[in-house]
């Protein structure tokens, strides 16, 4: 593979020189407030207004920043949060063309290399194949300035040009951008000074600043993902809850996959699906979980919890509840009635919502009930608490090897 020869040492820019490289530029008088946090009063903010106050923080940052800042940016931000940003970045001359690369990879360019043509890429998938796209022309054409930092594709945690072997390569990456950009400096985003001083890839002051625009969103724009109370909005704050969908075994490449695991798996394997599943790329894998009574009772309450059992309280029958949740509602249904038929096995795990934090909040102030959550779905269960494991992929719950070859199967 062109360009995989060369290895880059990881060091942090500039971290024994006070940490200067790292923080935010000083300007007059020290240290300044980047503008974009309406705090003026006139709060709370709409949907509309948190997307351009937190748009205009953070370019606004990354306009003063330094180059190693925001190659800490690119690589520690989160791809789902803000993408106009990251194609606002990708634009600029002053960008330095390993963060460049660093950015190429980052948002799927091996994934890509499956479409012929552009018309080809699900609509789901343009605005990262777009970044991706006009990066490649531009590094090609030498658009990007060179501020001697370094980057090797091929020598980094995060995607690379081996990620999918399964695919079928249709428009080849080319050479150059498979091949190290070598540099005087190489940054580490992920060394502990970087996790100590920074949060998603921006100084802890520029995040908290972001997270104070999200609190003053209007209240219902949704609690965050782990909060244990609906109120406490950060950046990862959702309007509702994780959505299950009818079954699909029929038609999922993966679901061999998944069916064969999850017959043989362990109680506490099963377990950990529950707690640290995303609910839209696993909803068949849950549902037939349900549906087996070799089910621990505290899995299914797990899940319980996760889908935002919370969040349907204003509704008094399935009816009531939008449409685009009534299938989860029914499901949610089904899980109360057969923990109250003690429809599940025990295995000895418990499950206590004081020690296993749901995905979404268990209480929303003010949320008018018409249909409370039975008491039973309140009470701990004794039981050996399943805590997340190092060998466990974080967004399937699935072990690491299984979620490979699900990906694979899924191509």
């Amino acid at each position: 593979m062109a360009g995989c020869a060369v290895r880059v040492a990881w060091i942090v820019a500039d971290a024994s020189t006070h940490g200067v490289d790292l923080l935010i530029p000083r300007q007059r008088g020290g240290a300044t407030r980047l503008r974009g946090s309406r705090c003026d009063g006139s709060l709370p903010l709409t949907p509309d207004e948190y997307d351009r106050a937190s748009r205009t923080l953070l370019q606004e940052y990354l306009l003063q920043a330094s180059p190693a800042q925001r190659h800490i940016y690119v690589a520690r931000r989160n791809y789902d949060d803000s993408p106009e940003v990251l194609a606002w970045l990708a634009g600029r001359s002053e960008l330095d063309r390993a963060t460049a690369l660093l950015m190429y990879w980052s948002l799927g360019a091996a994934w890509f290399a499956q479409y012929a043509s552009d018309g080809d890429v699900p609509e789901h998938e343009r605005d990262a194949y777009a970044i991706v796209h006009g990066i490649e022309q531009r590094y090609l054409a030498g658009f990007y300035a060179d501020h001697g930092l370094a980057f090797d594709p091929c020598n980094w945690p995060g995607p690379s040009a081996g990620d999918h072997p399964a695919l079928t390569v249709r428009r080849a990456v080319p050479d150059t951008l498979l091949a190290a950009v070598v540099g005087a400096r190489a940054v580490d985003p992920f060394a502990e000074v970087i996790d100590e001083t920074f949060d998603d890839g921006l100084p802890l002051d520029v995040a908290a600043q972001l997270q104070d625009l999200a609190a003053a969103m209007q209240p219902d724009r949704g609690p965050a993902l782990g909060d244990a109370v609906a109120g406490n909005v950060d950046i990862y704050a959702e309007a509702v809850p994780p959505l299950l969908s009818p079954l699909t075994t029929a038609s999922d490449a993966g679901w061999p996959v998944l069916e064969s695991f999850l017959r043989q798996a362990s109680p506490q394997q099963r377990h950990q699906v529950m707690l640290f599943a995303e609910a839209s790329s696993l909803s068949d894998a849950l549902q037939w979980l349900l549906e087996q009574p070799t089910l621990a009772a505290s899995s299914a309450l797990a899940l319980y919890w996760n889908l935002g059992a919370s969040w349907y309280v204003p509704f008094a029958m399935i009816e009531d509840v939008p449409e685009s949740h009534r299938y989860t509602a029914a499901v949610l249904r089904q899980i109360e009635q057969r923990l109250a038929e003690g429809a599940y096995a025990d295995h000895g795990l418990g499950f206590d919502l004081e020690w296993n934090r749901p995905r979404f909040p268990t209480r929303w102030p003010g949320r008018e009930v018409l249909r409370a959550i039975p008491a039973l779905m309140w009470l701990p269960r004794p039981g050996q608490i399943v805590q997340e494991s190092d060998d466990v992929d974080f967004i399937s719950g699935l072990p690491e090897d299984i979620a490979d070859a699900l990906a694979n199967a899924r191509g």
